[in-house]
């Protein structure tokens, strides 16, 4: 009988000692909230509650469901923060938390995303928040737009981005002992007002940590490659981090 066997019920799949397994009700008209009781189904392996009318917040105790492998609550009317317990589901391969009104940060999962759309929250900009929610794990994210982006193209454009930047000031300034000298000798010839400190360093500036490049020293030059890795690195995480948006004068900009 379908009403005494939770088993039978449309959406409910079981094991083979009765214990609910899978909860596929996707798109099926649920309303309501998600019951803090949920987590009292340990063996519970995949939730599929997308494209419903679902408020309230996320189980505080979402962490005690350690068999959790997909997590999908995608495009209802969710709530509040991400719980601190979601990075204990080692198991987790699949969460889908866009389409909601969530805040804040979701913390750093303890599995890796298999696919590109393994995880997915609302972490892209703009937002219908002042700060978009941050997902240090996801491998993409969603705006209020719909749009949804991968999250690993900004990563490995902040890496590349880095690499040749740096690289490319290494080559100029490698290259600025005899360069510079040659500019300096053409200026000063057709300008005698400009002072001619016979050298580079006028053209790189004295006080620039970049003038030790001209130096003979192995110290100098080691505190100027440090400097130039540090400001590479640096702007490497920037690329990264930001927020890169199509404006409506037709320019990309970066912004946090």
């Amino acid at each position: 009988d379908e009403f005494s066997n939770h088993c039978d019920w449309y959406g409910v799949e079981c094991n083979e000692e009765g214990k609910i397994v899978n909860l596929t009700l996707g798109n099926v008209g649920l309303s309501g909230r998600i019951s803090s009781a949920i987590v009292n189904l340990t063996s519970l392996e995949k939730v599929d509650f997308h494209d419903n009318d679902l408020k309230g917040s996320i189980p505080s105790q979402i962490g005690n469901l350690l068999n959790l492998s997909s997590f999908i609550i995608s495009y209802n009317r969710i709530t509040g923060t991400i719980p601190d317990r979601l990075a204990d589901l080692s198991q987790l391969q699949i969460l889908h938390l866009h389409g909601n009104r969530l805040q804040g940060t979701v913390p750093r999962l303890s599995s890796k995303g298999h696919t590109k759309s393994s995880f997915i929250t609302d972490c892209g900009s703009p937002s219908v928040f002042d700060v978009p929610l941050d997902c240090p794990s996801c491998t993409m994210c969603c705006n209020s737009r719909q749009e949804c982006d991968i999250t690993k193209s900004k990563t490995d454009f902040g890496m590349w981005s880095s690499v040749l930047t740096g690289s490319a000031v290494a080559t100029l300034l490698l290259a600025s002992t005899t360069l510079t000298k040659a500019i300096c000798s053409f200026i000063c010839s057709f300008n005698k007002s400009t002072p001619s400190t016979d050298n580079e360093h006028y053209t790189i500036g004295k006080e620039s940590v970049y003038s030790f490049f001209l130096s003979t020293s192995v110290s100098a030059w080691a505190l100027a490659t440090t400097v130039l890795a540090v400001q590479a690195l640096c702007f490497g995480f920037f690329i990264d981090e930001a927020s890169l948006e199509f404006g409506s004068d037709k320019l990309w900009r970066y912004s946090f």
